[in-house]
């Protein structure tokens, strides 16, 4: 993860769940998700890599009870700090490919949206294979090439220049071993255009973190134009789910 990407992260740690707060529903159904293509059972050991503030770790204990803590991996200890203190989850503030060096024991991986962050992507692949026990399970998840998120035109851009394709993904997984399936899940949201904004003005992808205050400004002015007549933003959230299966 560069600099950049960090100084982001590092911003927004304290306020990231708030600006996620809108909808219970919307984690409820990714974490039932998770829980299906990593086909997760009490006895495994799971590793949420990149996890930010935990939220999906939060969520998965809220849906099925695990024997061992969730291992919350992520570089960032501002993120990791708003993660509650409690045995069913143990931090570790590493970046991905230095945490899969060390002697970790587990079985079941999962990193939603983070892919993008990393550059030594086959290197990360094939650590995972060599970490993970027979009938291990990684699972990636990401969005798309393309989004129909209501954000302003350059940022819906600079997505597309910078958004890995899931099939190059499924390539290297397939390269260092792993069996692997592709699926897509999707997630209908209604967002109070009010909440939206506020979520684009702090930032809430990384992508926004490539805008500085005037572009974003101006972002958001076109947005305003845009959606005026809208109280509610409506649009389709795409996943795709890459089950990796050792």
């Amino acid at each position: 993860m560069g600099g950049k990407n960090k100084k982001h992260y590092q911003n927004i740690g304290s306020i990231y769940n708030d600006l996620w707060s809108f909808s219970e529903d919307y984690m409820r159904f990714m974490t039932a998700n998770i829980i299906k293509y990593l086909r997760l059972k009490s006895t495994d050991t799971l590793v949420d890599l990149g996890c930010g503030t935990g939220m999906y770790s939060q969520s998965i204990v809220k849906q099925i009870p695990l024997d061992n803590p969730i291992i919350c991996v992520d570089p960032s200890e501002e993120m990791l700090s708003q993660l509650p203190s409690s045995y069913q989850y143990k931090t570790r503030a590493v970046d991905a490919i230095n945490f899969l060096s060390e002697p970790e024991i587990y079985n079941k991986v999962f990193m939603k949206e983070v892919i993008h962050h990393i550059n030594e992507q086959e290197l990360l692949f094939s650590s995972l294979f060599k970490r993970l026990p027979p009938n291990g399970i990684f699972l990636l998840i990401l969005l798309p090439p393309t989004i129909d998120y209501p954000l302003f035109s350059e940022a819906l851009e600079r997505y597309k220049k910078g958004q890995p394709h899931y099939n190059n993904l499924s390539n290297l997984l397939e390269k260092v071993g792993f069996n692997v399936s592709v699926n897509f899940v999707e997630y209908l949201h209604a967002i109070p255009k009010d909440q939206y904004f506020k979520m684009v003005e702090n930032r809430y992808m990384s992508l926004l973190s490539f805008f500085d205050d005037q572009q974003l400004a101006e972002g958001l002015a076109e947005m305003s134009q845009k959606y005026a007549q809208q109280s509610i933003l409506e649009f389709p959230d795409r996943f795709v789910f890459i089950t990796a299966s050792k």
